[in-house]
């Protein structure tokens, strides 16, 4: 948008005056001296006075100069010179004005005084910058070099010329500084008039005939489209005013008081509208107007007590000498009255023109709305998580009157379709209209159940959707308390990884060295006469994916636990015993190595991975020690043939029980690595070199926790489902040890989970790691020297699928945009794997139960662009401030018409039809119209909004760029009429509303409809 120019010409002489005379200037200014010889013609053109005090540095035609070097960043430059001028030759190059530091030229503009061609008028320009703030044409404190070339001077020119053709003999040569601010061109405070436009006759149709112009203060009967006026007698501050790129004001607000009692603006609503302003500088006068958009509401059919217009003024308006104004505060006029008629809103699918597609799912059209293939009821409205948001929902019970959800613009109590309070969403499956999770936010899900998401209308995955399995810690194999490590949490739906196995310790070690003092927490000696008392010490197994079968749902290939060390009956008698030792003298229990310091050099074994569509890996022991046997047995990896995957189960169909989240990772074992006994390295370590043979160094460990799981997620959306983002589903990693020399036996890797997506039309962005179900990694454990080190096995990578309700995806090439790719895969498990192991397609059936059953539709809003005159169908009703819904009576204040199976004819939801027959009960009544109780139920939604709405099918509801007044968001009600009483506040009555259609194939009646012709709702705006 070009900045505006507000300067205005034909500047009155005697106005000038007054405003030099303010300056402390004389119009003329101080006389100069030149050899063109003083106001007459002859010898050339000369410069005669100026306003700045010009004066000739000698008394024959010499440099001319200005006794005035202080200016103001807005003042007017006047010099007089011998002869009239000739304007086309005056431009920036002719008279000089240029910024000594930059050599910049200031924008200005020239004109001849009205009444006096020899006098040359310059004057800063002001405009606006780029937010609307005044820039005055100088610049505060700024040096400033003026230069009129003159003839007399050899200067190169060009020169200004008098109409006669004589160039300019006198140079003129000033330094100025524009240190004094800005001139306040009329002192004192500036006054005002407000004037609006009024209707005096009207014709027969009733529409305003004859018009008036007039005070606004007390006027009536004013025009709807009237503008509103505002001049003022002064050059004004415009940055206290208007803002002309954007056309708001903060300093004058126009507002509906709908009571009519101006004195309480609680309930007053703005106005929509653009001002504009416009500065006169030379009759020292500002206007300012205000333009409603679509112009004024009626004052009401109460005529006691009708609606006014409030113009307020702040008291910061000012002009440029900082002045306020006189009478800030309220003016008040009333608009006219107009009268409107019943006007019935039909819908008849014919067209989508009115489909909110963000949040339907069902054919909009071209003859009929009809029910979708799924997508839910959408009864909790929207969420909406902007960038640099990050929310969590609990799967097994998640309250939505949270602080969490305090901000509208994120989540809107106001959209639930059916609403209690508390609302509480238990089970996991969450229904929202839309969905939309910004680039930058996090939707994470925690708790036992998978994440169900069904949304009616759109969902857009730009950031993170959340369920990965949480990293289990690294581990302190000689502190907590004894006890092993603990996994981190699963995703929603996922399985814990295994404990570590627990530090073998008790009270029979406390004066050995190395044991440390007897912890109460620690599971005490093992007895190696009881081989089931190592279930304590050795690390446990990961839990495992959901297999129901016939005894009931149990859990399969879950990672094995790390075995601890020693461990009894690892070889065939009589070197069976190997075990923990009793007692300090029970000191051939346990494989110490003669060759290495007689002590075990094998901590305990590691866990292996969870596994899901393929099996968990196993871990990698370590041994320090040079003699067999070294170490624990290897623990086994989850094994997928457990789980019997075959197409149905790959499916993920959650009514089947196979939306199932991942495996865990096992435990590492206990052990007693670094142990010794006292013997001598020279004789295989049996003898002691004084006394008996002992243990002499007790160094018990735990061992440290396996991964959990990634969880399972169905997104199920009635339109269209876009991954921009990321869907995160991996296993955690399994815990290691803490430190370079930590000696805790790390975890295995949890396995990857589940991804169902399911939508009239999928699409992932062909970009790796979209969607992400690889199993975490096992843990670091003992020695990460170059010597070796143990590690945990990795966990087994989970399932997607990908069912579209338009075309067959290609497995292969949505195996692209997954992790782990097919190379990885290959890598790991061989030529034989595939991504086809992780990743299937299948066309969407539609078929589900619950909540997956339901589908539906939503219109955009109607406002007033959409009501006609029912005599004039092309003219547009305007100017009402609320609708009034009409009840039932002779006619019904709503309807829709049904297309069922068998009738050749719409069925009426409402009045008489030909399924019940004459005098029987509605397919309303029939049905019942509670929220699940019926095939189809409707619901409508109202709102005050302020202005047009320019996107009537994307209002956002919340926020700055929200049109609507807030807390005006009516609930969603079964019938019309009832938003006109939702709130008892008439300032936030419906002006807009809109409606969905909800469509439950639960229900025994749904095959026999086919959809939905029509639906009308009649009304009459106020």
């Amino acid at each position: 948008m070009p900045i505006p120019d507000l300067e205005k010409t034909n500047m009155d002489l005697s106005k000038w005056r007054r405003a030099a005379l303010a300056l402390g200037l004389a119009l003329t200014g101080a006389a100069c001296t030149s050899g063109g010889g003083g106001d007459g013609e002859g010898g050339g053109l000369t410069i005669v006075s100026c306003s700045l005090g010009c004066s000739s540095s000698d008394s024959s035609g010499g440099q001319v100069s200005c006794g005035i070097t202080d200016v103001f960043l807005n003042q007017e430059i006047r010099i007089t010179f011998s002869q009239p001028l000739d304007l086309n030759t005056v431009s920036n190059n002719s008279f000089r004005m240029v910024e000594v530091d930059t050599g910049r030229t200031p924008p200005g503009t020239f004109r001849l005084d009205s009444t006096n061609p020899r006098v040359l008028v310059y004057r800063p320009q002001l405009t606006f910058d780029s937010t609307g703030n005044p820039v005055f044409g100088l610049t505060q404190n700024q040096t400033y070099r003026l230069t009129l070339p003159g003839v007399s001077q050899g200067d190169l020119g060009p020169f200004i010329r008098s109409t006669s053709g004589e160039s300019l003999q006198t140079r003129l040569l000033c330094t100025l500084l524009a240190s004094r601010g800005v001139f306040d061109t009329t002192p004192g405070r500036p006054t005002y008039d407000m004037t609006v436009t009024r209707v005096e006759t009207y014709d027969a149709n009733d529409d305003p005939a004859t018009f008036s112009e007039a005070p606004a203060a007390g006027a009536t009967q004013v025009f709807r489209l009237s503008e509103i006026e505002i001049e003022f007698d002064d050059v004004m501050n415009p940055a206290t005013l208007v803002n002309p790129v954007s056309g708001t004001s903060n300093t004058i607000s126009v507002s509906v008081d709908p009571d009519g009692d101006p004195a309480d603006d609680s309930d007053q609503v703005p106005v929509d509208g653009e001002f504009t302003i416009t500065i006169d500088q030379t009759a020292l006068v500002t206007t300012v107007v205000f333009r409603p958009t679509i112009g004024f509401p009626s004052a009401g059919s109460d005529l006691l007590n009708p609606r006014r217009i409030v113009v307020n003024l702040s008291a910061s308006i000012a002009d440029l000498g900082s002045n306020g104004i006189v009478a800030p505060g309220n003016t008040v006029f009333t608009p006219e009255v107009i009268t409107f008629p019943v006007v019935e809103v039909l819908e008849d699918f014919t067209t989508s023109n009115f489909e909110d597609s963000t949040h339907s799912g069902s054919p909009w059209g071209p003859d009929t709305l009809a029910p979708g293939l799924g997508g839910g009821s959408g009864r909790l409205g929207d969420l909406i998580i902007p960038a640099g948001s990050d929310i969590t929902l609990n799967t097994d019970s998640e309250d939505f009157t949270d602080s969490l959800f305090d901000d509208p613009a994120v989540f809107n109590l106001a959209n639930l379709v059916e609403p209690v309070d508390p609302f509480r969403v238990d089970g996991g499956q969450f229904e929202f209209a839309r969905l939309l999770v910004e680039a930058g936010a996090a939707l994470r899900f925690e708790g036992s159940n998978p994440a169900r998401l069904f949304v009616r209308g759109e969902c857009i995955i730009q950031g993170t959707l959340d369920l990965s399995g949480l990293n289990s810690p690294n581990h302190d194999s000689e502190d907590s308390g004894g006890f092993g490590g603990t996994p981190d949490t699963p995703g929603a739906g996922g399985s814990l990884g295994g404990d570590g196995g627990q530090r073998p310790d008790g009270g029979e070690w406390v004066a050995v060295q190395g044991a440390g003092v007897d912890n109460p927490n620690d599971p005490g000696p093992v007895d190696p006469s009881d081989p089931a008392q190592y279930t304590l010490v050795n690390g446990q197994d990961g839990q495992g994916v959901l297999f129901p079968d016939a005894a009931g749902p149990g859990r399969v290939a879950g990672g094995n636990g790390g075995l601890a060390w020693p461990q009894p009956d690892v070889l065939p008698a009589p070197d069976d015993d190997w075990r923990f030792p009793e007692n300090p003298m029970d000191n051939m229990t346990f494989p110490y190595d003669p060759q290495f310091f007689c002590q075990i050099t094998a901590p305990g074994g590691v866990g292996a991975g969870g596994a899901y569509s393929l099996s968990g890996f196993v871990g990698q022991n370590y041994s320090l020690g040079v003699t067999v046997p070294p170490q624990a047995a290897i623990s086994l990896g989850g094994d997928a043939a457990d789980l019997a995957l075959d197409a149905v189960s790959r499916s993920l169909d959650p009514d089947l029980g196979f939306l199932r989240g991942g495996s865990g990772g096992g435990g590492g074992g206990g052990h007693l690595f670094g142990t010794t006994v006292n013997g001598l390295l020279f004789n295989n370590c049996a003898i002691a070199p004084v006394g008996d043979l002992e243990v002499n160094f007790f160094a018990p460990h735990s061992g440290a926790a396996g991964g959990s799981s990634g969880g399972a997620l169905q997104i199920q959306t009635g339109d269209r489902l876009v991954v921009n983002g990321v869907i995160d589903a991996s296993g955690g990693n399994g815990g290691g040890s803490i430190g370079a020399d930590g000696l805790a036996a790390p975890g295995g890797g949890g396995s990857g989970g589940a991804i169902l997506l399911q939508g009239g039309s999928v699409v992932v962005q062909s970009i790796p790691g979209r969607l992400d179900v690889s199993g975490g990694v096992g843990g670091i454990g003992p020695n990460t020297g170059s010597s070796g080190r143990a590690i945990g096995g990795a966990g087994g990578p989970g399932l997607v699928r990908i069912e579209t309700g338009d075309t067959l995806l290609d497995a292969s090439v949505e195996g692209i945009k997954v992790t782990p790719d097919e190379a990885t895969l290959v890598d790991s498990y061989g030529p034989g794997a595939s991504s086809l192991d992780v990743v299937s397609t299948a066309l969407w059936d539609g078929v589900g139960d619950g909540n997956a059953g339901f589908s539906g539709a939503q219109s955009c809003w109607f406002s007033e662009s959409d009501l006609t005159d029912p005599d004039n169908p092309t003219q547009p009703i305007q100017n009402f401030f609320q609708l009034e819904f009409e009840p039932d009576g002779a006619e019904l204040g709503w309807d829709m018409l049904l297309r069922v199976q068998g009738f050749a004819d719409p069925q009426s939801y409402r009045g008489e039809n030909d399924i019940t027959g004459p005098g029987g009960l509605s397919l309303q009544d029939l049905w019942g119209d509670d929220f699940g109780a019926g095939p189809v139920v409707v619901r409508f939604q109202g709102a005050k909004a302020v202005g047009s709405l320019d996107q009537p099918c994307s209002v956002p509801l919340a926020g700055l760029e929200s049109q609507l007044v807030p807390g005006s968001l009516t609930g969603w009600v079964d019938a019309p009429f009832l938003l006109q009483s939702f709130f008892a506040d008439p300032a936030l009555t419906p002006n807009i509303f809109r409606f969905i259609v909800i469509w439950d194939s639960n229900d025994p009646s749904f095959p026999v409809i086919e959809g939905v012709e029509q639906i009308s709702i009649r009304l009459r705006p106020d």
